[in-house]
């Protein structure tokens, strides 16, 4: 007997919008929407990578130290470029000047001095987002997708209670293997919208809301994402039987006391076509 598997774009395809708003709460955490929620989650990861220096002290040869931020690129059609958020490169500057900076990458491409790669950043704006130039080399390489962005005024963001993807890399995930190898662990979720400022978006997290949809079990409670900060947050949007992603924001906090936990992103509209960040 042969035959041909099921294309999953097109299984994907009949989980339109109307018909997700639509399902009961038991079709919510069947395993038909499972599998769907797992390719959504899988497609949006494809387009976040890890941002990680290791240092030394000055003046010893201790071990070496590796700290790390999130990272996506992101391409309004003047060509791509990096995008994270601005205190993450801020703690690469003190790093920098504190200590010594023995290697930087992105996801597993040399990142040399960050810098003079500079595109723009928004500390001086109060805007936490700092871009940088990469070449299209250098994101094949990653084997990274990288965010479409518009070449003109942002739309507008998600509505409260739409939801919206996050993913990054936590530094309590970071594992190491050896001495010059490290395993990382993505976090990612989709959640609704709960909040908005012309400024930020916020989304409070709902433990009682949550499904397990691979099956590895939920964080625990107060669980530390601490270094998803330059992550993208991004709004599914469906036309022509196609699921995509719009930019929404750029992850800038995670807070996690407790039983309160949120995300904050700021907004994409800051950012420029070419990478310039403007109020």
């Amino acid at each position: 007997m042969t035959g041909t598997l099921p294309n999953p774009a097109e299984i994907d395809a009949e989980f339109t919008p109307e018909r997700l708003n639509a399902m009961s709460p038991e079709e919510r955490v069947s395993e038909p929407m499972k599998a769907f929620a797992r390719r959504r989650h899988d497609d949006g990861a494809a387009h976040v990578t890890w941002w990680l220096w290791r240092t030394q002290e000055r003046n010893e040869l201790t071990s070496l130290k590796p700290s790390q931020g999130s990272m996506f690129f992101l391409d309004c059609g003047r060509g791509a470029f990096a995008v994270t958020a601005d205190h993450v490169y801020d703690g690469f500057l003190e790093d920098l000047d504190d200590r010594r900076v023995r290697g930087c990458q992105i996801g597993n491409v040399a990142f040399d001095n960050p810098e003079d790669r500079l595109i723009a950043r928004g500390k001086h704006l109060g805007i936490d987002i700092a871009t940088f130039r990469v070449t299209p080399e250098e994101i094949a390489a990653t084997g990274k997708r990288t965010v479409k962005g518009t070449d003109g005024v942002w739309p507008s963001p998600p509505n409260d209670g739409e939801a919206v993807f996050f993913g990054g890399f936590p530094g309590g995930d970071r594992i190491q293997l050896a001495a010059h190898e490290i395993s990382f662990g993505l976090h990612s979720a989709m959640v609704p919208l709960t909040s908005q400022t012309d400024y930020q978006l916020c989304c409070q997290l709902d433990r009682d809301s949550r499904v397990d949809v691979r099956g590895l079990g939920l964080p625990p409670e107060g669980y530390d994402l601490g270094g998803v900060s330059g992550g993208p947050m991004l709004q599914p949007v469906h036309g022509d039987r196609v699921w995509g992603w719009r930019l929404a924001g750029v992850l800038s906090e995670a807070v996690a006391a407790g039983s309160f936990e949120r995300v904050t992103a700021v907004r994409a509209h800051f950012i420029l076509p070419d990478g310039r960040i403007s109020r």
